[in-house]
């Protein structure tokens, strides 16, 4: 959205400009009755009064809200900052207007007596907004284009006055504006409320963006024409541009990834807009084509849109040069939603026309499926809110904002946030890892319920644990939350790296005996640890019991003086009784140039069915494939990408046994 700051005297001609077919007259009445209402007020900026009204309605003109809309946003303060009465309005201007200027009334202003007070007015105030809101959902984009000019304008105020609004916004205002799927207004309040919070890194950001400008603007032109080529080429029309970063969304990310500014402004963004949904599908097939896709960060909002009704195609993708380039492929119609969301609810339709029909044969949009969703989830809100304290409801309101997200409370009031979706496991892992790993079930609000039930917004949980429960493998699919899927996993994985560490102690101790040298005291098997580039005892047991270290290779290292008896693929060959000994025993396909040795735990021959294994830094190592030990199989089983294809030579023997007992007392 343009940053233009109008005036009375040129507002209806700006208007004009943007539209022909507003209600000038109506406007203009309205204009006039404002400004005569305000008329001894003035802003801390010095200005007449009536300039925040002004901007406002071109705020919601720039949205191309209708001008009854306009004229509520001219009239928004008069309620509140003046004697005008509503009937007054209802009768200057019918009772829709007046019903829309009421709903942004604020029940008192903030003028605190004490923080209770202050607490207690607040919520009231939002209530009543939310409530109006579910009334008349264009409510929400008057108070949103309210907001905006307030926040432009906020540099007037005292420092901690600053602050507290713009964290109020955050909080929000700026949810609010994601919820409605209006992410014009939604990244310009992040910009400013970054650049009263956060001023530092704001200030950094504003100087990389443009240090950077030139450089990106140059890349960015290449990668658009090498785009259009692509599309071209395929005859396809879509229009295609750089898509800039907003710099609340720099910073976000900086702190969410730990990543440095710079790295995320090197991160190219391109828009492909197209005719229809079957061509985005057909860029994208174009796109995977042509550049290595990534496949973090692919995202498919077409056939799965978000809460508010926003439909597109993510996908990260890296080109030759070695740079990501993050993609959006969307409609026309998708990119109006997508900038406008619910505020494009009044003109979608006799822009665009008419996709979809209800059952009735009613025309309907994704915008109206994101109206519908929001005010019930407002409606459902206000009646979990409905005796809470000024406190926890305004804790909760900033809670429940967010769409993906649902908040559930402890028995002794303290809410947590879950993703959508979550169950009792994702909330007791939310607690504390113990919590998690030792859950039974739950009492969601009183009743008993199994650890896979979905818990819903509002919901009070008490999470049921035992000492002696113990995590399933299954949790890994039930839970949401990432943080906790790989607590699930460490768990298991520690219960298999304690199992190798007792097989790989079982074999050392074993076979330690029967060497002339001992081992015995922590320190000296560290330092026989360390020999095989590792840092401690338990790792190194773990990788003898896993069979990725041999106890051969133990020896050698023990006693060096002592030929290593590890069959060599030359050795082996000398070990065949084959007509041509010279010739491999073993064939690896498409492999060359590997090291093989045989497992001593199953000691294959030729004419077993077998298999190898890739012991990393040690080449392949060739089992039976009916080997029994238990290393090895619980690797095979967690690592089948380390499981080769291998093969006895054609014409390999099996040696008589006779010599292999000759060749074995030889070695000895």
């Amino acid at each position: 959205m343009q940053y233009k700051l109008v005036n009375p005297d040129n507002l209806l001609a700006e208007i004009k400009h943007l539209d022909q077919n507003y209600d000038l007259e109506l406007i203009g009445r309205a204009l006039t009755y404002a400004d005569t209402a305000h008329k001894m007020q003035t802003r801390l900026s010095g200005e007449v009064y009536i300039t925040h009204p002004v901007n406002v309605a071109y705020i919601l003109a720039q949205l191309r809200m209708d001008s009854k809309v306009i004229t509520a946003g001219l009239l928004h303060d008069i309620l509140e900052d003046t004697p005008v009465k509503k009937e007054d309005l209802s009768e200057k201007f019918g009772m829709e207007i007046a019903d829309l200027v009421d709903g942004l009334t604020k029940l008192e202003s903030y003028t605190y007596k004490s923080i209770a007070h202050q607490q207690k007015v607040q919520a009231e105030n939002f209530r009543k907004l939310l409530i109006s809101i579910t009334k008349d959902v264009r409510i929400i984009i008057i108070k949103l284009a309210d907001r905006l000019h307030n926040i432009r304008t906020l540099h007037f105020l005292p420092d901690n006055k600053k602050k507290r609004i713009a964290q109020e916004t955050l909080d929000i205002y700026v949810p609010l504006a994601n919820r409605f799927g209006i992410a014009v207004i939604q990244w310009e309040l992040e910009d400013l409320c970054l650049k009263y919070l956060y001023p530092e890194d704001y200030q950094r950001i504003v100087e990389l963006v443009a240090l950077k400008k030139d450089e990106r603007e140059k890349y960015i032109s290449a990668i658009i024409s090498e785009t259009e080529q692509i599309l071209k080429k395929n005859d396809i029309t879509a229009e295609v541009s750089g898509r800039n970063k907003h710099l609340f969304s720099i910073w976000r990310k900086g702190r969410v990834k730990k990543l440095k500014f710079e790295e995320i402004l090197d991160l190219i963004g391109v828009r492909i807009i197209v005719d229809s949904v079957e061509n985005c599908y057909k860029v994208l097939g174009l796109i995977q084509s042509e550049y290595i896709q990534l496949a973090k960060g692919f995202k498919d909002y077409i056939s799965q849109p978000k809460e508010n009704g926003y439909q597109s195609l993510h996908l990260n993708v890296v080109n030759e040069d070695g740079r990501t380039i993050e993609i959006q492929i969307r409609t026309k119609e998708m990119h109006l939603i997508a900038e406008e969301g619910i505020a494009a609810h009044w003109h979608y339709k006799e822009e665009y026309g008419i996709q979809k029909k209800d059952r009735t044969g009613k025309p309907y949009t994704a915008i109206d499926d994101s109206v519908k969703k929001n005010v019930i989830w407002i409606r459902d809100f206000l009646k979990e809110q409905k005796q809470e304290n000024p406190a926890l409801f305004m804790k909760s309101l900033k809670l429940n904002l967010y769409p993906d997200i649902i908040v559930v409370r402890t028995p002794e009031n303290k809410y947590i946030k879950l993703k959508k979706n979550s169950t009792p496991l994702d909330f007791a892992f939310k607690l504390h890892t113990d919590i998690g790993l030792h859950c039974i079930g739950a009492h969601i609000n009183g009743k008993h319920k199994p650890v896979r039930t979905i818990l819903k917004n509002g919901d009070v949980v008490k999470v049921l644990t035992s000492p002696q429960a113990k995590p399933s493998k299954d949790w890994i699919t039930i839970l949401t939350s990432i943080k906790a899927k790989q607590k699930v996993r460490q768990y298991f994985r520690n219960i298999e790296i304690q199992e190798l560490v007792e097989q790989g102690k079982e074999i050392f101790y074993k076979r330690i005996r029967k060497l002339p040298v001992k081992v015995k005291s922590n320190s000296e098997i560290l330092a026989l640890a360390k020999q095989f580039k590792l840092s401690d005892a338990k790792s190194f047991f773990a990788r003898l019991g896993s069979g990725e270290i041999d106890f051969q290779e133990i020896k050698q290292v023990l006693l060096p003086e002592e030929k290593d008896n590890v069959i060599t693929e030359e050795e082996s060959d000398n070990n065949l009784p084959t007509g041509d000994i010279s010739m491999p025993a073993i064939v690896l396909e498409n492999i060359d140039n590997l090291m093989i040795r045989f497992a001593k735990c199953c000691v294959p021959q030729p004419g077993d069915k077998i298999v190898g294994y890739t012991t990393r830094g040690k080449g392949i190592t060739i089992h039976k494939d009916s080997c029994s030990n238990k290393g090895f199989t619980n690797l095979r089983k967690k690592e089948p990408e380390r499981i080769m294809p291998v093969k006895w030579k054609k014409g390999t023997k099996r040696p008589e046994k006779d010599t292999v007992l000759k060749k074995q007392h030889k070695n000895h």
